[in-house]
């Protein structure tokens, strides 16, 4: 059987889900959508069928040809998609975060139960090759208890405009990267969190957005272990993604971006060398490129378990339950910006 796809959204990181799906014989993309350049994403790619216009949610949704619709929209749209996915029957499968809060991600989660559609939280991290490593041996005791996870992302800023506007994405920094370390956190732990404690500030981009650009959070989970992720769109040098585990018999040390394999030193021109790494700011001096980006941060990985849980009609691993817990954690972190205390989680 071959799990036929629809793509909402033809932007950075759709790029990354199609090098994955090339990759996966079950599954073939059947058409893509978006309000301006499905026609371009299309054509590049090979994909037979293409919608574009105000209404290219409502088309591609309504697209019987489609058994699973793969959502890569900006986080204002999320709700909508979603919504016109369970009405049409469609499985989904949504790029991270679940809702620009907890309330919408609710929603989200309340329409695919309404209508008994399987759900897929692409939180690719989770995936990564050696993130799925470290969490087989955190299950198998190699470190003893965890009580302590760490985990910095930080990078200079986002690629496309809506980020910067609080509105459109929901939040900064935070709700932008540290979505992902608190959802491996919550992973690693494999506990219920109880209260947050965050700071957020804008230090840098003052310019460009009213959100937060650099984040700290501490979680607190029910066994008295501790996440903590730091987050920021105003650190140079390119991507920077590391996570510290830390148990009662050792501790496990992970960075995807700097140590790669590979590290080049240049000063040829920028267009000599080409494409290095997300989020690069310049392709001179030493740089660490990054080989098969979507196989390493999981990419690959996540959405060739997803279709394969669709093909056998299952709910995966990592579905909206899993982004609803983000958003609570991450809705707690905003209140504790505020308050400057510990929050509790809410209901």
């Amino acid at each position: 059987m071959v799990v036929k796809v629809g793509i909402l959204g033809s932007g950075f990181a759709a790029e990354f889900h199609m090098q994955s799906y090339a990759e996966i014989p079950n599954a073939k993309v059947v058409a893509v959508a978006s309000r301006s350049r499905a026609v371009e994403f299309a054509g590049r790619w090979g994909i037979g069928k293409y919608y574009t216009g105000d209404d290219f949610i409502e088309k591609l949704c309504s697209d019987k040809e489609v058994d699973v619709v793969d959502i890569i929209l900006p986080n204002f749209l999320h709700l909508k998609a979603v919504q016109l996915c369970a009405e049409n029957r469609k499985n989904i499968i949504i790029e991270k975060p679940l809702g620009r809060n907890l309330t919408e991600a609710k929603e989200m989660l309340n329409a695919v139960n309404r209508y008994g559609v399987l759900h897929a939280y692409a939180e690719n991290q989770v995936f990564i090759p050696q993130i799925d490593r470290v969490m087989n041996m955190v299950r198998n005791g190699a470190i003893g208890k965890v009580f302590w996870v760490r985990s910095r992302e930080a990078h200079f800023g986002p690629h496309s405009p809506w980020f910067w506007d609080k509105d459109l994405s929901g939040g900064g920094s935070l709700l932008d990267m540290g979505c992902h370390s608190i959802e491996v956190t919550r992973k690693l732990i494999n506990g219920k969190a109880s209260e947050v404690l965050g700071w957020g500030d804008l230090l840098v981009h003052r310019d460009k957005t009213k959100a937060e650009d650099n984040s700290i959070v501490l979680v607190k989970y029910n066994g008295g272990e501790l996440g903590q992720a730091e987050n920021s769109w105003a650190a140079h040098g390119g991507l920077d993604l590391r996570y510290e585990i830390y148990g009662s018999e050792g501790a496990i040390f992970v960075d995807v971006t700097r140590e790669t394999g590979i590290r080049v030193f240049t000063t040829a021109p920028e267009e000599r060398v080409g494409y290095v790494v997300e989020k690069a700011e310049v392709a001179r001096g030493w740089l660490y490129p990054i080989w098969r980006e979507f196989e390493l941060y999981g990419y690959l990985y996540e959405l060739r378990h997803f279709i394969d849980s669709f093909e056998r009609g299952e709910l995966p691993r990592e579905n909206f339950n899993d982004g609803v817990e983000v958003n609570r954690i991450i809705d707690a972190a905003y209140r504790s910006f505020k308050s400057k205390r510990w929050e509790p989680l809410s209901d």
